[in-house]
């Protein structure tokens, strides 16, 4: 029997999912509850459901070859997480995680 928590798909989906209902709680709160919230929350509990784990299965094994230490399922389920939440912040992150090894920090 195949188990899901060995594919990285299954750690981005936790993360996608996770951090959409922490939207939708924050959407139906009484202090923030509009319904253009409501909607933007629903809309990012599908984005994180239906991308987290596309995205997370496609990035985890080359991030974890370029960074070895790490562990697939914390990898996974943060970039599961993260493109839920912002799409815009995770290519940004990793772009400098990409361009970090060719910079030299300090003098010029």
């Amino acid at each position: 029997m195949v188990d899901p928590r060995e594919f990285a798909a299954f750690w981005g989906l936790c993360g996608g999912a996770l951090a959409g209902a922490v939207g939708l709680v924050a959407a139906y709160s009484t202090t923030a509850g509009t319904p253009l919230a409501r909607r933007r929350a629903w809309l990012n509990l599908a984005l994180g459901v239906l991308a987290g784990p596309i995205i997370a299965e496609a990035v985890t094994d080359p991030l974890l070859s370029m960074i070895p230490v790490l562990d697939m399922r914390g990898v996974a389920l943060a970039i599961g997480w993260m493109f839920a939440n912002n799409p815009r912040a995770f290519f940004d992150m990793l772009a400098r995680v990409v361009r970090a090894p060719f910079t030299r920090e300090g003098n010029p």
